[in-house]
C-alpha cells in the first residue's frame, strides 16, 4: 500500500469513529429537545446531526480523491477532498437558515413553549463530553494527516462544543423562568453556526483556488541549502495541507554536466519532500548559475579542475 492510500485509509478510520460518535450525540439531543419542546436544544440537535452528514460526505470525498490519476484527470483526484470539505461549510450556512426560521416560530408564538427539565442538562454535559474527545481526536489527526476534511469536521464539532455550552447557560435561565432566552440563545446559535460555516467554506475555496501553502522563503531556504544550488526563483505552491504540489526553477553550479545536473536537481526535489510537510509534488526547472555564484559544496566527484572544466550551458 502506497503512503497515499494509507494516508486516505486512517482518514477514513477516524471518520467512521467520529460518525458513530457523532450520530449518538445528535440523537440525544434531538430526542429530548422535541419531548421537552426545548428549541434550543432541538437547534443544536440539527447542528449535531449535521456533523454525521458530514462525515459521510468526507467518507465519499477521501475515497474518490483517492483514484488514480487518468487521462482526463492528469494530476488525480485529491482535491475532491477539498470539495467535501467545503459542503461542510456549506452544510453550516443551510442550518444556521433553518435554526433561525425555528427561533422566529417561537417569537410568533406558532411553537410549544419549552418544559422546565433537568435533565436536558444531563443529555447536554454527556454530549459536551463527548463533542470535546470529538474535537480533539479530529483536530490532532488533521495535524497529523494533513487532512484538510478533518481540519474543516473539527471546526464543525468544535463549534458544537461552545454551542452546547451555549444552552447550557440558557437552560439555567430557563429554570428562573426567562423563557424568552431560549429565544435569543436560538438566534445566537444561528449566527454562531453561520459564521463558522463562512470561516470552512472561505478555507477550502482558497485550497480551490490554488492559494500559496508554503512561503516562498521556506521553499527557496531549502533548497539552497542542497549541494550545488546557488539560487532559487519563480517558486509558487498550491493544493491543501496533505498535498502540497511545488514549482520553482532552481540555478545549479554551471559547470555540471547533464547526468550531474539531473542528480543536482532530485536531491532539491527530495530536500523539499522531505523537510517541508505535507510536499508530495515537486516540479523543477533547472538553470545555470551565473558566473562566480556561491553554492553548497559538491561532492569530489562533481568538482573538475579548472583545465578539465567543461560547460555544456554555454555550448
Amino acid at each position: 500500500m502506497n503512503q497515499a492510500s494509507q494516508r486516505g485509509l486512517e482518514i477514513r478510520r477516524v471518520l467512521v469513529v467520529t460518525l458513530l460518535l457523532n450520530l449518538l450525540v445528535a440523537v440525544l439531543k434531538l430526542t429530548y429537545g422535541t419531548l421537552t419542546h426545548t428549541l434550543s436544544l432541538r437547534a443544536d440537535g440539527f447542528h449535531s446531526l449535521t456533523d454525521s452528514f458530514n462525515n459521510l460526505i468526507g467518507l465519499a470525498g477521501v475515497w474518490w480523491s483517492l483514484r488514480p490519476p487518468d487521462s482526463k484527470h492528469p494530476y488525480g483526484h485529491d482535491k475532491m477532498e477539498v470539495v467535501a470539505a467545503s459542503a461542510v461549510g456549506a452544510s453550516l450556512i443551510l442550518m444556521a437558515w433553518d435554526v433561525v426560521r425555528g427561533a422566529v416560530s417561537r417569537w410568533s408564538g406558532e411553537s410549544p413553549k419549552p418544559e422546565q427539565q433537568w435533565g436536558t442538562v444531563a443529555v447536554l454535559v454527556l454530549t459536551l463530553a463527548i463533542n470535546l474527545g470529538v474535537t480533539h481526536y479530529e483536530k490532532r489527526k488533521a495535524q497529523a494527516l494533513g487532512s484538510a476534511f478533518l481540519a474543516s469536521d473539527a471546526s464543525h464539532t468544535q463549534s458544537d462544543v461552545l454551542v452546547t455550552l451555549g444552552v447550557l447557560l440558557t437552560v439555567g435561565f430557563l429554570e428562573l423562568g426567562y423563557l424568552w432566552m431560549d429565544w435569543v440563545a436560538a438566534c445566537a446559535i444561528g449566527v454562531f453556526i453561520l459564521v463558522t460555516g463562512v470561516r470552512v467554506l472561505s478555507r477550502n475555496l482558497d485550497y480551490l483556488m490554488d492559494s500559496a501553502q508554503v512561503e516562498e522563503k521556506t521553499i527557496h531556504d531549502v533548497v539552497c541549502r542542497v549541494a550545488g544550488v546557488a539560487g532559487a526563483h519563480k517558486i509558487r505552491t498550491r493544493g491543501s495541507p496533505g498535498a502540497i504540489r511545488v514549482d520553482l526553477h532552481i540555478q545549479i553550479a554551471r559547470h555540471l554536466n547533464v547526468v550531474h545536473a539531473h542528480e543536482v536537481t532530485h536531491w532539491a526535489i527530495d530536500a523539499l519532500k522531505r523537510e517541508v510537510d505535507g510536499v508530495y509534488d515537486v516540479v523543477v526547472h533547472t538553470e545555470p548559475a551565473s558566473e562566480g555564484a556561491s553554492y553548497p559544496e559538491l561532492p569530489e566527484r562533481m568538482t573538475l579542475s579548472p583545465e578539465h572544466e567543461v560547460r555544456p550551458w554555454q555550448r
